[in-house]
């Protein structure tokens, strides 16, 4: 299993839900989630630009993952970033539900810097 970076911590605010990652009492990223008729949706993630490549992310989604997967119904999955994480350790494959054609697109850095 991965740690947590060492400076952050992970918590589930339940009044704006939303999992935070903080860095002292600083919140540094966020995995919005919602709830539909007792399904849990992960939909969207965000780490401050200066906090990116730490680990963060990666943080978040597994705390979320670990905290709603003791429920009946599969997680849905409408972020990205928690889809290439799932994907990338199959012990969540049993507990998520993905439809990459429902995801809603966003604009990244890349997008608006004229990349890809």
């Amino acid at each position: 299993m991965e740690a947590t970076p060492p400076d952050v911590t992970v918590r589930k605010d339940e009044t704006t839900h939303l999992y935070e990652a903080l860095i002292g009492d600083q919140v540094v990223g966020t995995l919005a989630y919602e709830t539909t008729g007792g399904r849990f949706s992960l939909t969207h993630s965000y780490v401050d630009r200066d906090q990116r490549h730490r680990g963060i992310a990666s943080a978040i989604t597994r705390y979320a993952l670990e905290d709603l997967s003791h429920g009946t119904s599969k997680i849905a999955v409408h972020c990205g970033f928690v889809a290439d994480y799932v994907e990338a350790h199959p012990e969540w494959h049993a507990a998520v539900d993905i439809n990459r054609s429902a995801f809603i697109a966003t604009r990244t850095t890349r997008d608006t810097a004229g990349g890809h």
